[in-house]
């Protein structure tokens, strides 16, 4: 009895220790990842976003998300939802919250990033300068905390004649640093097929 309850000990020890240690190598400092070091997937013949070969498709993220990809041990993820844009104006414009005086892709962003800010409970949020090649784009930045865990989040959007697409990444805020330039790269990689 004795024998096999220090077995489970030692096993339960030996699991601790290579959880710390995937921990750790996860943690070290920031990723010197380049644009060349990331692989292109191609979604429903609309578009074409890279990603870091260690992120892999999990289709669990977001049942509204065409692309979802992540990497569980470095706590990495990215999806890509995209929505009919004259669905969005219409539905908008019929519950009353349209802003004419605005763009479409600034209506789309305002809202999706005050409906983050409020499950994230923050008031942080900064945008950031975003540019894809002969499209309408912005990115912002947020921090906050859901279900207990505090993560830190890159939200881009793109406007394109038929769709709005909102790109999102993140991770635990203690590791945003290290994957800040990874997700800009992700985001920036974004191209319509047509």
């Amino acid at each position: 009895m004795k024998k096999r309850l220090l077995i489970i000990l030692m096993l339960c020890l030996s699991l601790s220790s290579c959880k710390k240690i995937i921990d750790s190598a996860a943690s070290l400092s920031k990723e010197d990842i380049t644009a060349k070091d990331l692989v292109e997937v191609s979604v429903n013949d609309d578009y074409l976003i890279s990603i870091p070969d260690y992120m892999k498709e999990m289709p669990s993220l977001n049942d509204d998300a065409s692309f979802q990809y992540a990497n569980i041990y470095k706590e990495t993820y990215t999806i890509v939802i995209d929505e009919d844009k004259q669905e969005f104006i219409d539905a908008f414009k019929e519950i009353g919250i349209y802003n004419d005086s605005l763009s479409v892709i600034e209506n789309y962003s305002e809202y999706q990033v005050k409906s983050f800010q409020e499950s994230l409970n923050s008031d942080e949020v900064k945008e950031l300068d975003f540019k894809l090649k002969n499209l309408i784009t912005k990115q912002f930045e947020l921090n906050g905390i859901i279900d207990g865990i505090n993560g830190n989040y890159l939200i881009g959007f793109v406007e394109s004649d038929a769709k709005m697409y909102m790109l999102m990444s993140w991770t635990v805020d203690d590791r945003y640093k290290k994957y800040k330039n990874t997700f800009q790269l992700i985001q920036n990689s974004f191209k319509l097929k047509n």
